[in-house]
C-alpha cells in the first residue's frame, strides 16, 4: 500500500508540473477533462461540474470564469432552463486538453508496472 500511495503522490506531482508547463493548473486540467467527457460530451452545468470536481458551486463558478477568460471554455445559457449556465469546451480548450492528456497517458503507461503489481497483489490476497 505504501508503494501505491507513493506512486500516486509522484503522479500528482508530475501532473501539477505538466499542467504548469502548459500554462494551466491541475484543477483547470481536471475541469477541462470533466467538461469534455461528461455524459458523452453533453454540456455540463456549473453545478454538475462542482459535483464532479467535489468543490462548492461558487468555486466552480469562479473556475469557469477563469477558464472562460483564458478562452478554454465558454458559457452557454441552458435552452430548457434559462437560469442555468452550461459550460462548453472551446477549440483552444480541446487542444490544451489533448496535449495534457497525451502527456499524462504516456506517464501512466510508464508507471503501469507499479500499479499492476499493486492490483495483482491485492487481488491475490482476497
Amino acid at each position: 500500500m505504501a508503494r501505491f500511495r507513493q506512486a500516486l503522490r509522484k503522479f500528482v506531482a508530475f501532473s501539477e508540473q505538466v499542467a504548469a508547463d502548459h500554462g494551466v493548473t491541475v484543477q483547470w486540467y481536471q475541469a477541462l477533462l470533466v467538461v469534455r467527457t461528461y455524459r458523452g460530451a453533453k454540456h455540463i452545468s456549473v453545478g454538475e461540474l462542482a459535483e464532479q470536481l467535489m468543490i462548492r458551486d461558487h468555486s466552480a463558478a469562479e473556475l469557469v470564469s477563469r477558464l472562460a477568460q483564458a478562452k478554454l471554455v465558454r458559457r452557454k445559457t441552458d435552452p430548457t432552463d434559462r437560469r442555468r449556465s452550461l459550460v462548453v469546451i472551446t477549440r483552444a480548450g480541446e487542444r490544451r486538453l489533448s496535449e495534457l492528456a497525451a502527456v499524462h497517458l504516456r506517464k501512466l503507461r510508464e508507471a503501469r508496472s507499479v500499479f499492476a503489481t499493486f492490483f495483482g497483489a491485492a487481488a491475490e490476497s482476497q
